[in-house]
């Protein structure tokens, strides 16, 4: 690392106070709060207390973020939509998709959250199948675990960009590749991806990604990030639909105009319903600031290596993480008792989590090895 990537980094760790009490190692679970993010937000509830901010204004801004937010993964703005959060997205794509009876949905539910289960799971009364990804391995998704499951009822492959449990890192370039060989969609949950490794969905060919702020965006719950690939846009139609998702030219929102011939807006806005966020989006719009002033590869760069870093000393004390290199920035590893374990860091001030039996450490840009010491020689105690 430079001295010029050091001092960004130790700028960007002097932003969350909470480092000065408590080992944070937790962003899988949700982020710390950055000071810019506090302040931004103090802003929104002074303007709300006073003068009412003008709507307008803050839509204004809204549209910036989606460009920023477009150019941060990769896209184009009007490939960008703003949603309630991670499931919200993957419930319109799997709506607006418009799959029927027979059609199938290929996932692994080992590998995936539950919120990428279920919204297949609700599919099933009108007749959508949900098979499973078979995966020798056990650990990761491959192409060619896709390749195998894909059958001609297969109409929708989804699945998690980094596994929230283990910080596994599926090819979804090499797999968007088989889905389109197959004319399949490729719809990724990005919800343990966004702002902590490189995601380029042009790249990856991705047809539709799913994700939300509260995690490695540094932002707030309450705001999730759809997007969708300009060719299909006009394929799929909203489940719900608002003013917000209509072409109405010049009209204000309380005009109803010429509700029998309804055109949709030719953007991935179009599945925004209502109002948005502002307070989410503002938050965001900071929060992706501080993102901005490393960029996605940096921070990837940065993390990784961090990552790796833990799972080289955990190897030394004895302890086998899941993954023999770090893909991500979740390092998960088995422990006798890992309940007690946890309990036991978090009264020493150190927060990690529990997920599926397993320690899951998750680090971002905010952590160093000043963090992993810690750790490591608390693991040396507790063991």
């Amino acid at each position: 690392m430079t001295q010029t990537e050091s001092s960004i980094f130790d700028r960007v760790r002097r932003e969350f106070r909470i480092l000065d009490e408590l080992t944070y190692l937790d962003v899988a679970g949700r982020a710390p709060m950055a000071d810019r993010v506090y302040r931004e937000l103090v802003q929104y509830l002074e303007v709300c207390r006073g003068r009412a901010a003008d709507k307008n204004e803050w839509l204004s801004r809204v549209e910036g973020l989606r460009d920023r937010t477009a150019r941060f993964i990769g896209a184009e703005a009007n490939e960008i939509a703003f949603m309630k959060n991670t499931s919200d997205g993957l419930n319109t794509v799997g709506w607006a998709l418009g799959l029927e009876a027979g059609d199938s949905v290929l996932v692994s539910p080992e590998f995936e959250h539950a919120n990428n289960v279920y919204p297949w799971v609700n599919m099933q009364d009108r007749g959508v199948i949900i098979r499973k990804i078979s995966s020798p391995s056990g650990s990761t998704i491959s192409a060619e675990d896709v390749a195998s499951s894909i059958d001609e009822t297969t109409k929708l492959v989804t699945l998690s960009a980094v596994s929230s449990w283990t910080g596994a890192r599926p090819n979804l370039a090499a797999i968007a590749d088989v889905c389109h060989k197959h004319d399949v969609f490729f719809l990724v949950d990005a919800a343990q991806a966004l702002g902590v490794v490189d995601i380029d969905v042009h790249r990856d060919k991705i047809d539709a990604l799913a994700g939300a702020t509260q995690k490695g965006l540094l932002g707030m719950y309450g705001l999730g990030i759809l997007y969708c690939r300009a060719k299909w846009i006009d394929r799929l139609r909203p489940p719900f639909l608002s003013v917000a998702g209509v072409d109405r030219g010049s009209l204000h929102e309380s005009e109803l105009g010429d509700f029998e011939s309804v055109s949709l807006l030719d953007s991935a806005a179009r599945f925004e319903v209502g109002n948005p966020n502002f307070a989410g989006l503002l938050g965001f719009d900071a929060s992706l600031s501080l993102l901005e002033e490393v960029g996605g590869r940096g921070i990837e760069r940065f993390v990784i290596d961090l990552a790796d870093q833990l799972r080289v000393e955990l190897s030394e004390i004895g302890i086998r993480p899941v993954l023999q290199q770090a893909e991500s920035g979740i390092v998960s590893f088995d422990v006798p008792n890992p309940e007690q374990l946890i309990a036991n860091l978090e009264a020493n001030n150190v927060r990690v989590s529990l997920r599926r039996g397993r320690v899951r450490v998750s680090l971002h840009i905010y952590n160093n090895r000043y963090d992993i010491d810690r750790l490591i020689n608390l693991l040396r105690k507790f063991r």
